[in-house]
């Protein structure tokens, strides 16, 4: 029989913190008053404690628990003859199989185990049932305990409770106990610009975030916004005063090397329902943001560039699938509808020449007066809102600008490092100027009544045509709601059916 040392001569302590823990404590105040009873323990049992182990991270798992991986290999190095801690449980209650390879380590190297109220000794056939008894128990309860938290969760989510962290727009608070979201103001109105640039202003998500970077203005948890960033603001429903739950499942880890990986859920296990939220954008556009978005490619790198002209505006008549542009080898190209055999192609040459000439059309109508945006006030309101962040950030900047004077004459900062910040947030501060006023001419061209229209026919006669395609699809959102497709058999050759809903009226 193999013979191991003292247990006393090599003790560790492992500390956790359980469901079973007050929450009025935090982790770390938990883990202290634990690893007080235990050096206290150790001194009464004349224990040698030669490492503590701190599990701060939360998961049930073996693979996301990193200090109970590294207490296991130093058992297996036989670097450790008895393991200290609270309860039995604190070594883990989540699977049959992860426990399964705890009690095995410490038995296989004769490392005991000491809680307050006992020591096992893992060769002793009772202390070993004991200990796999207190296991059982434990996991069962465990699984009690997240049945009873999930049924109290999806009652909070069907009522309109939101249980995630608040997004960028929103901060937490509570309705008769219900976890629940107020406008956040200043963000808000970040939020309602990068929906107004994206859908009313046809800019993409890199630029969206360059603009914003450009203005001074940070996203929570970074210092640049990313058209990622963007592109998250735009796919969340919580924005139209939803709650959406178990979209995704997060796949077990296999190894503790494994990154956190996860896969979609069928909508049937979707949770949706009315928040207790206010709205800070409309549906309608949340919409349409999702209409353009399914238009568009996202490759892995930026591409600034755009391509077609009609991206984001063109649907099928028949299904209101977005039709997408296919280039041919001899560089024309049509335009298909996504869902194959539903509608016929044609070539995007066509769609354009009709559509110029229905621009023409409305431009040079001699009762046409001036256009009037269904969404004018609207877009002031947002241009007016992103104004007033970003001359806040303009203030915070100045007043940075101040106080570098004073760390210069108190010495924090010598004339080299005041000369390199002094030009850093200088350049800030011109970019945020810059934004400024260019937002404001944005906003007092929206704000102003106009006479004659924005684009006259003239002036779209001589530069369409030598407009870049992202020119044009620029120009043609300005203009357009969006544009309906039909070409079926009964359609002589490059005949088709074009509706144009305009976004302004004569």
């Amino acid at each position: 029989m193999k013979s191991f040392p003292d247990y006393r001569s090599r003790a560790a302590l492992y500390l956790r913190k359980s469901r079973m823990d007050s929450d009025a404590e935090s982790i770390d105040e938990t883990l202290a008053r634990h690893e007080d009873t235990l050096m206290k323990l150790a001194e009464k049992l004349s224990l040698n404690i030669v490492r503590v182990y701190k599990e701060v991270v939360s998961g049930d798992g073996l693979f996301t628990r990193p200090e109970m991986l590294r207490l296991l290999s130093d058992i297996e190095n036989d670097s450790l003859s008895a393991v200290c801690c609270m309860d039995i449980d604190r070594l883990g209650r989540s699977s049959q199989k992860d426990g399964g390879i705890i009690l095995e380590t410490f038995q296989e190297h004769g490392v005991r185990i000491i809680t307050p109220s006992k020591t096992y000794d893992l060769s002793d056939e009772l202390d070993e049932q004991s200990v796999e008894m207190q296991s059982f128990i434990a996991r069962q309860e465990l699984k009690s305990i997240k049945r009873r938290l999930r049924r109290g969760l999806y009652k909070t989510l069907e009522s309109g409770g939101h249980v995630a962290e608040p997004p960028y727009g929103y901060r937490r608070v509570y309705i008769e106990k219900k976890p629940t979201l107020e406008i956040q103001e200043d963000e808000a109105a970040v939020v309602r610009s990068v929906f107004d640039m994206y859908v009313n202003q046809g800019l993409g998500s890199q630029t969206i975030a360059d603009r914003l970077n450009a203005a001074g203005i940070k996203p929570r948890k970074s210092d640049r916004f990313s058209r990622t960033t963007i592109q998250f603001y735009l796919k969340n429903p919580v924005y139209t005063g939803k709650i959406v739950w178990n979209r995704t499942r997060r796949i077990k880890k296999k190894s503790f090397t494994d990154k956190n990986k996860y896969a979609p859920n069928p909508e049937s296990e979707w949770i949706i329902s009315e928040g207790l939220h206010p709205a800070i954008i409309s549906r309608e556009l949340f919409e349409k943001a999702r209409r353009i978005r399914e238009t568009r490619s996202h490759p892995p790198a930026p591409r600034d560039t755009i391509r077609n002209p009609f991206a984001g505006l063109i649907f099928c008549q028949n299904c209101g699938a977005p039709m997408q542009r296919q280039y041919s080898k001899n560089g024309g190209s049509r335009l298909i509808c996504v869902n194959k055999g539903c509608n016929r192609g044609i070539k995007t040459e066509y769609i354009e020449a009709r559509v110029f000439e229905a621009l023409r059309h409305i431009l040079s109508q001699s009762k046409f007066h001036g256009f009037k945006s269904r969404a004018e006030g609207e877009r002031s309101e947002i241009l007016s809102h992103l104004i007033s962040t970003m001359q806040k950030e303009l203030t915070r900047l100045n007043i940075q600008k101040n106080s570098l004077h004073d760390l210069l004459e108190t010495g924090v900062y010598d004339a080299s490092a005041f000369r390199e910040r002094s030009k850093i947030i200088a350049s800030r501060i011109a970019s945020c100027e810059n934004e400024i006023a260019k937002t404001q001419s944005e906003l007092s061209a929206v704000a102003s009544p106009s006479d004659t229209p924005p684009f006259t026919t003239e002036r779209l006669i001589d530069s369409y045509i030598s407009l870049s395609a992202a020119e044009k699809n620029s120009l043609l959102k300005t203009l357009i709601e969006s544009i309906t497709y039909l070409r079926t058999p009964r359609h002589k050759k490059n005949t088709f059916d074009l509706t144009i809903n305009w976004k302004y009226q004569p």
